[in-house]
């Protein structure tokens, strides 16, 4: 969702505001003036909604004002009837009380709401959350939209399609939500990043409901990387011990060979001083 569609979303949560306030202010203004006194304080209950609903931290004060115009305009149109006024009175209690309790609770989703999307900006993991069943992106945190080379803004409400390029892969990560319950679920799978890049991701679900899959993402690239890169030095040390432990038996069979080679050798030239020795005993005694 980009700037200005926010701008025309928050265009439109005020016009209703507007809208909603006037109608209540003019209905009452018409009921006081044709003598119908039981329907238009209902009219107010919908603007203070509204705004509880769009703007929870402006709520009482905004009930407060447009009960005062309600009050208001009872005491100047209602020919000060007493019947009337008890009733306004009791009506601008009830709009106030409304306002306090409703915006009480909006405030502390609100908080809530907020604390969890600084969890989300602030967790060293990443945070994706979609439709599972239109595919739709309906959130994602800062951490892994940088890992995608993109903002936040581009990829809310985008297809998934748009980083997860596998619609199989998809598929087979529902179906092991469904089969296993969601518990201990990992996936493993490969995102593309926004320059066409590609990395790898594993992917476990924090939560799944009916329209939403909330997942913890976390980047295995470099980890991947570096355990190709251990993997290939160990390989390259164990060839390196065969090639050198192939050397060593080399060279023990040369010296193997050469030290029976030389014994043959004294072998044969102690053979032949015997023969020399005996024949000169034979020329003495003959």
């Amino acid at each position: 969702m980009g700037p200005h569609a926010l701008d025309r979303e928050a265009f439109l949560r005020l016009c209703i505001v507007i809208v909603a306030t006037i109608s209540a202010v003019v209905g009452t203004l018409f009921s006081l003036t044709h003598g119908v006194f039981t329907v238009f304080s209902f009219l107010y209950i919908l603007p203070i909604i509204c705004v509880v609903y769009f703007y929870p931290r402006r709520a009482v004060l905004f009930a407060l004002c447009i009960s005062i115009i309600y009050i208001g305009l009872v005491y100047i149109l209602g020919s000060f009837n007493p019947f009337l006024i008890a009733v306004s009175t009791a009506w601008f209690a009830i709009f106030v009380t409304l306002a306090v309790v409703a915006s009480s609770y909006a405030n502390g989703l609100l908080e809530e709401k907020m604390r969890i999307l600084n969890i989300m900006d602030n967790t060293i993991e990443g945070i994706l959350c979609f439709d599972p069943i239109t595919w739709k992106i309906r959130e994602i945190n800062q951490k892994c939209a940088q890992w995608l080379q993109y903002s936040r803004t581009e990829l809310k409400g985008e297809p998934l399609i748009t980083i997860w390029t596998d619609p199989t892969a998809h598929q087979r990560f529902l179906e092991e939500i469904k089969k296993r319950n969601a518990a201990g679920v990992v996936f493993e799978t490969l995102f593309r990043q926004k320059n066409g890049g590609i990395i790898r991701f594993i992917i476990s679900p924090l939560y799944v409901g009916k329209d939403t899959v909330l997942c913890s993402v976390a980047n295995v690239t470099n980890s991947r990387m570096a355990d190709e890169e251990i993997r290939q030095t160990l390989e390259d040390l164990e060839r390196q011990v065969r090639e050198r432990t192939a050397h060593l038996e080399r060279i023990n069979d040369e010296l193997r060979n050469e030290i029976l080679e030389r014994r043959r050798l004294e072998n044969t030239l102690l053979s032949g001083d015997r023969k020399d020795h005996s024949d000169d005993e034979k020329e003495r005694k003959s």
